[in-house]
């Protein structure tokens, strides 16, 4: 078994003080308030950065968890604490797989976005265009390709939002790692489009939270190499009315029986996980 450089950050924290940087999907958030409330432990803790020169943290995975922990009251969250400067922080973009919402309906709620404007184009020319900023998405249907742009001056971060409202709630969305129409349909049933944003720099999250503003949920992909998952930590301890520094002590006693007990495993492999 291969050791891990370092065991995980793991801190407990003030749900009041985890700033997000995405929306929530509040169907999920309702779903997991009860997964919680029925297993009555948090299995996997968010992962979160501190926001320089501040005492507030960044979500970066786990937002709806988060949200979930705040809709039941509860006041603390144990979280992954790590830094954009450790080179196992890696900060991608997923795509939209859009599935069940008929293309005519898509393209007129497109259409019905004021300073939203599609342009048909080759996926080389889609793929060049949001490179270097000429288009904020674009969009791939089964048999042509758009261009995203905005007829706006700014409003980047509003025409995102705006462009997933047209889908978000109507729709079945699943995240995507690649632009391939064809590869993509036979996973999914009824497929509409895919939806591909742009990529985010570490210091345009910070800017963005800082602003408090939001990108549309699921778009921004963290790659943490030493994830911290199944903690397993009892709900009892996180919501009881003690204080931070009890809870801390409980933490530390926590880590230390883990640790005695060799039940801390690290696994180099990319994992798939079928429960979540």
């Amino acid at each position: 078994m291969k050791q891990s450089t370092h065991l995980p950050n793991l801190q407990l924290v003030s749900v009041k003080k985890l700033l997000l940087h995405e929306t929530i999907d509040e169907r999920r958030v309702e779903r997991l308030a009860r997964r919680l409330s029925d297993e009555k432990r948090l299995k996997n803790p968010p992962a979160v950065t501190l926001l320089p020169h501040s005492d507030l943290l960044m979500v970066l995975d786990g937002a709806n968890r988060v949200a979930a922990f705040n809709s039941l009251g509860i006041p603390h969250i144990i979280a992954q604490v790590v830094s954009y400067d450790d080179p196992g922080v890696e900060l991608d973009a997923w795509n939209h797989v859009v599935a069940g919402l008929p293309e005519r309906q898509f393209r007129r709620a497109l259409d019905d976005l004021p300073h939203l404007q599609l342009e048909e184009c080759s996926i080389h020319d889609a793929r060049s265009a949001l490179a270097v900023g000429d288009a904020e998405a674009y969009v791939v249907f089964k048999d042509a390709v758009c261009q995203v742009r905005n007829r706006m001056s700014g409003g980047k971060i509003r025409l995102l939002n705006d462009l997933v409202e047209t889908y978000k709630g109507k729709a079945d969305i699943y995240r995507g790692s690649n632009d391939d129409f064809a590869k993509q349909a036979p996973s999914y049933n009824d497929i509409t489009a895919l939806v591909v944003f742009p990529s985010f720099r570490p210091p345009d999250l910070i800017a963005l939270v800082r602003r408090g503003e939001v990108l549309p949920s699921g778009i921004t992909r963290h790659i943490i190499a030493e994830r911290a998952l199944r903690i397993n930590i009892p709900l009892s301890v996180l919501s009881k009315e003690t204080s931070l520094s009890e809870k801390e002590a409980w933490l530390s006693r926590w880590w230390h029986d883990c640790l005695a007990a060799n039940a801390v495993r690290f696994y180099a492999e990319s994992t798939f996980l079928f429960d979540e």
